[in-house]
């Protein structure tokens, strides 16, 4: 008889891929390029093992421009055709996009429940999304988005007496195994994404708004060079790593 190793016991990203069933992810990130900044290589590499990836952009990132000339709606429809391409690259599904104002994200009742929502109409097993509580995080929208969903996984969204109203669409309670929080000070658990680099790149550069005209051999050099400035000083490992901290939810 073999006996699987307990997921809050799995060190190794690879092994703890291959033992979450079924392999159903989704990204809830703040704006438009927050997935492929923060774990585009992530999503390449679940993609590329047979993962459905699902994204799920709070906002439509309609304020992130210099440009006097640009509108909010305009950026916002740039914006999102631009988080489509780049979901094609890292070949994840359709994004969903929530519609809420950049920069005015609440971490309330309001924004948890959407979150809910999305939860138990795709039903992922693993979740990725910022790290909200770590110390001095500097975006208040990642913060929030961050701390919605955690709380929003657990214990809302497998508890049918919240939002009882999604029974009439056929939504059941769910609760996802895994949760991997991006941007944090207490990472434990490191991807690999040495050889899904180019593709992160150029997943990112399709956010064209935001990248400044750089070519993707400079957007690689800068992946390198950050990837070396945030790891740890023990570190040994020469390929590039996307780093998150691990929580495991019991059933």
């Amino acid at each position: 008889m073999v006996t699987q190793t307990p997921l809050d016991q799995i060190t190794d990203a690879t092994e703890l891929f291959d033992a979450v069933e079924p392999k159903r992810a989704m990204v809830i990130m703040a704006h438009p390029d927050d997935c492929e900044f923060m774990c585009g290589g992530t999503v390449a590499v679940l993609t590329g093992r047979g993962w459905e990836v699902d994204i799920v952009v709070v906002t439509s990132g309609n304020k992130g421009t210099k440009d006097p000339a640009m509108t909010a709606q305009r950026l916002a429809g740039t914006r999102e055709e631009e988080q489509r391409a780049a979901a094609r690259i890292l070949g994840a599904r359709e994004p969903v996009f929530l519609g809420y104002h950049d920069g005015s994200v609440l971490d309330n009742d309001e924004l948890r429940e959407t979150v809910v929502y999305q939860l138990r109409r795709r039903r992922p097993e693993l979740v990725i999304t910022w790290d909200g509580f770590r110390p001095g995080f500097n975006h208040r929208d990642h913060r929030n988005v961050g701390r919605a969903t955690y709380d929003a996984i657990y214990p809302a969204a497998d508890d049918h007496l919240y939002h009882p109203e999604h029974k009439l669409e056929g939504l059941e309670p769910h609760r996802p195994r895994v949760l991997l929080l991006g941007g944090t000070n207490e990472a434990d658990l490191h991807v690999d994404i040495e050889r899904v680099l180019r593709r992160k790149a150029r997943a990112v550069l399709a956010h064209t708004s935001q990248m400044r005209g750089r070519t993707e051999d400079e957007m690689l050099r800068f992946l390198r060079e950050r990837a070396r400035a945030v790891a740890p000083a023990d570190a040994i490992s020469p390929t590039v790593r996307e780093a998150f901290r691990k929580v495991v939810f019991p059933r």
